[in-house]
This record gives structure tokens, C-alpha cells and sequence, in this order.
């Protein structure tokens, strides 16, 4: 995932992106995206869920939590303009390229010049809107860089199978290992029951992306490390 400096206007869009996202339920999908026009920011969203935000409230409260990382780039007042929809229908994302990196989130090359900037997926996306689908994979390969040598590696999520019944997973990477027999190892040792997954980091606070991205994260364990043998 890409390192977000919460110092920065493009800190500030993403991580407001996902301070929206913690006053939804965590069990409505939801995807929120904050694209900063200078003068206002325009909170663009759709969401599963019928409880309407009262987006004053939720941005007086950003405010005040976050006064010194605002002041920080110059911004002494926060102008919305509300297009969240709700009671939408919003089907999981649970398929797609992932990149994954061992140091979890990595430095990215940002534009030279912007008249606006937008938050950026995974922020402001809720679990089954794909953010699950990147913690898992991270959680995967938190497994597999030793045996593989790399540091990063290009991950293809999915739930739908081949006709033997198999994930039809994909990985991309620089590693003298056969990846038909990775591909095999993952599918042998990880069950893909995001559902489970999702359990077991539900109390994580996304927060912590932004604000804390080194400190150790629930979907970097490595609990199935016996498991990872190659014959």
C-alpha cells in the first residue's frame, strides 16, 4: 500500500476519507472519496447504509483531532460539499491486482502538479469494498518473502475457481521459486474465508494506516508460518 505523510494535503484527503468511514457501520460496504478543490473539498461516497451522516458534526470532529496536521499545510477552516449517497446497493470487491510489499506501505511518486487531489483506494473503502481483499493478500505474503526472496510481489485476488475447484489466484514476482508451486503452497495453507479474516481484524481502527504505518498491524501476522514448506 502506499505510505500517505498525514502531513500533507494528500495526507489530509485520505485520511478524512477514512475518518468518514469509521462513523458508518463497519458491517455496510461503503466507499467515501474526499477530492480536495482548494477552497472546498468535496466528499464524494455511496453506502449501504440508511443512517444519513450529519457531515457538520463529522468535520468539526476531524478538525479538532487533527487542528496540528491541518495548520501544518495551511488550512484554518475545512468547506465541504456533501454527495455521500446512501441505502445504495454495493456489492463486495473481492477481485483485483494487489501490490504487496514487505515493508506493508511503501513510497509512491506524486504528481509534480494538481489542480485537485483525490483520496486514494484502499482509504476510504470499508473491508468488503476491497480492503479486505488488500489485507489479505498482505497477510499472505507476510508468509511467503523468505521463501521467495522478494520484497514485493503482484498479487491476483479472487473468490472464483477453476474447474478443479481452486482459486484462480495469480502472482507476479522476481523469485527463482516456481510460482505454479507457490500458487499451490497459498492455495494449500490459506482458506480465503474473508468472512473469518474480517472477524479476526474487525476491531482494527483503519486509522492506524495513515497514522501509524509501522507499528505492527493484525493483517501482518505470520500464524501459519509452519505451514509454509515446499516439497
Amino acid at each position: 500500500m502506499k505510505k500517505i505523510n498525514k502531513n500533507s494535503k494528500r495526507g489530509i484527503v485520505n485520511l478524512f476519507a477514512d475518518f468518514i468511514l469509521t462513523k458508518i457501520d463497519k458491517n455496510e460496504n461503503t466507499i467515501i472519496q474526499i477530492t480536495d478543490c482548494e477552497s472546498f473539498m468535496v466528499v464524494h461516497g455511496q453506502t449501504t447504509s440508511k443512517t444519513i451522516l450529519d457531515l457538520e458534526d463529522v468535520k468539526s470532529e476531524f478538525y479538532e483531532l487533527f487542528k496540528d496536521e491541518l495548520s501544518s499545510i495551511g488550512v484554518e477552516k475545512i468547506n465541504t460539499i456533501d454527495v455521500i449517497r446512501y441505502d445504495q446497493e454495493i456489492n463486495n470487491i473481492e477481485k483485483g491486482w494487489v501490490f504487496v510489499n514487505k515493508a506493508v506501505f511503501t513510497d509512491g511518486l506524486d504528481p509534480v502538479h494538481e489542480l485537485s487531489i483525490t483520496s486514494e483506494f484502499p482509504y476510504g473503502y470499508s473491508l468488503n469494498c476491497g480492503r479486505l481483499m488488500v489485507y489479505y493478500s498482505q497477510y499472505i505474503f507476510n508468509h511467503l518473502y523468505s521463501l521467495l526472496n522478494t520484497d514485493d510481489v503482484q498479487f491476483y485476488f479472487t473468490k472464483e475457481t477453476d474447474d478443479s475447484e481452486d482459486f484462480k489466484i495469480k502472482i507476479i514476482c522476481d523469485t527463482k521459486q516456481n510460482l505454479k508451486d507457490i500458487t499451490s503452497l497459498i492455495l494449500d495453507v490459506f482458506s480465503f474465508d474473508l468472512k473469518d479474516f474480517k472477524d479476526k481484524i474487525n476491531d482494527y481502527n483503519v486509522l492506524e494506516d495513515i497514522l501509524y504505518p509501522v507499528k505492527d498491524k493484525p493483517y501482518t501476522k505470520q500464524d501459519l508460518l509452519e505451514h509454509i514448506i515446499l516439497f
